[in-house]
């Protein structure tokens, strides 16, 4: 079993690069009803998205699959700079709440001669085992992203 506490579990670390400007990634990224179109990875359907997108703002999402009912992620933003950057602490809300984690969750959005190369990066997960189910998620989000340009 993993230990829970361990510092040891490694980030998710994702690079893509799209065919849009650092502003419409980060658009797609705080704009509820494009980040319903990407933000479900494979058949999950994301909605009832709430975003107040500024430093202390909070947001909330609902990801409804198939195989696991709906799930809901809420956060805080730590740090907001159109168009380069968000920071939000992601947490899955859980029926006991003493078994909810923080994690942190930074996207950066750097320019390429007009096409934008997102980093995506999910950082303080529990365990190894979330951490892997994450990258699988993320995964699929990302490459779902874009088909939104």
């Amino acid at each position: 079993m993993t230990d829970l506490k361990s510092p040891a579990v490694p980030a998710v670390v994702l690079r893509r690069t799209y065919r849009a400007s650092p502003q419409r990634v980060y658009e797609a990224w705080t704009n509820p009803d494009i980040m319903s179109r990407f933000m479900g990875p494979g058949d999950t359907e994301c909605k009832n998205i709430t975003m107040d997108v500024r430093p202390g703002g909070t947001y909330s999402l609902t990801m409804d699959s198939p195989e696991m009912g709906e799930m809901i992620a809420t956060g805080t933003y730590r740090d907001v700079q159109p168009p380069h950057r968000l920071s939000m602490t992601w947490r899955w809300k859980e029926e006991d709440p003493a078994e909810e984690h923080e994690s942190l969750l930074t996207v950066e959005f750097h320019d390429h001669n007009g096409d934008t190369e997102l980093v995506l990066k999910h950082e303080q997960l529990a365990s190894v085992e979330s951490r892997d189910r994450h990258e699988q998620g993320w995964t699929m989000i990302v490459d779902q992203l874009a088909g939104v340009f």
